[in-house]
């Protein structure tokens, strides 16, 4: 993309602060931009997108806004990627007509692109609550946009599970799903409804978990990089590599945080799912299947299932 962040660049006012930004502040904004967009031309979304969020923290501008929905994109977060080159684009009108055109190019694709989901309720009653993947609140017909993927829908009735499904969204595709509640108004909690949620969530722990570690991965190579070109020997090394070795131990440590907790919720996922009692006699047989993947540095379970 053509787009670029400029010496001269009008910036507005810092997000979630009375200050504005010191020289100091914007000189390092100005060199993590830059260095997140040659992450960008290296296919390095997730640590190009960490950098543009710091960029924004400090000065949030419609380039800065359509790299982070560039990042977004590119990392499979369409729906949000898309509300965010919408925004990009009326912030960039009109002081960078060129950020507008980009960004509404990408707004038409994204449109065809992002998945629609609308739930109906059928012998739906008032206080009914919808949520989805178990936290968040849904209005029963309203369409939805989501990002592909799965996800678990959930009726209650009286705070009790009257109905239950995990639903698939494909790329580009529009899914009605009907939540039938026919037990009136009290209803139960459908066996093993609320383990499956909680093995779903934390399988979706486990991948995020993952991603994070992914960024930190990169994080901390970045820095031992930097050491390397600064101090081959490592010994007699000028005080000013100290920071990038610290900087580079932190990450250390938070790539084993994360690649415990993606182990941990991993196994309690997988776990809670296999030992989760069927919903009913008349529903299909759980299937689960599990694939380890292998990428450098990583190894960890895919799992894909039907409960």
């Amino acid at each position: 993309m053509g787009i670029a962040l400029l010496a001269g660049t009008s910036w507005p006012t810092r997000v979630g602060a009375d200050e504005a930004p010191t020289a100091a502040e914007l000189k390092e904004a100005r060199e993590q931009f830059t260095r997140g967009r040659q992450l960008e031309d290296e296919g390095k979304f997730a640590e190009a997108l960490v950098l543009f969020q710091r960029v924004g923290h400090v000065k949030m501008t419609p380039q800065v806004r359509f790299h982070l929905a560039l990042c977004l994109e590119h990392l499979g977060k369409l729906a949000e990627a898309l509300e965010t080159f919408r925004i990009a684009a009326r912030e960039a009108t009109p002081s960078a007509p060129n950020v507008v055109i980009e960004a509404n190019q990408h707004v038409e694709a994204l449109e065809k692109r992002v998945p629609t989901l609308t739930i109906v309720v059928e012998n739906a009653s008032p206080g009914d609550e919808i949520s989805l993947e178990g936290r968040r609140r849904v209005t029963a017909g309203s369409a939805l946009r989501m990002d592909p993927g799965g996800y678990t829908l959930t009726l209650r009735r009286d705070g009790a599970v009257v109905s239950e499904q995990r639903v698939t969204l494909a790329e580009g595709k529009s899914l009605r799903v009907e939540l039938s509640a026919t037990g009136g108004g009290g209803g139960g909690y459908a066996p093993g409804s609320i383990q499956r949620t909680l093995g779903w969530s934390a399988v979706g722990l486990s991948a995020a978990s993952l991603v994070t570690m992914g960024v930190f991965i990169g994080l901390r190579a970045d820095r031992l990089a930097q050491v390397e070109a600064a101090c081959p020997t490592h010994i007699n090394c000028d005080p000013s590599v100290a920071p990038l070795a610290n900087e580079g131990a932190t990450y250390a440590t938070l790539v084993n945080v994360f690649a415990g907790l993606t182990g941990a919720a991993a196994v309690a996922g997988v776990a809670l799912l296999l030992t989760a009692p069927a919903p009913a006699a008349t529903a299909p047989r759980a299937a689960l299947r599990l694939t380890p993947v292998f990428a450098p540095g990583i190894t960890f379970l895919s799992v894909e299932g039907r409960f």
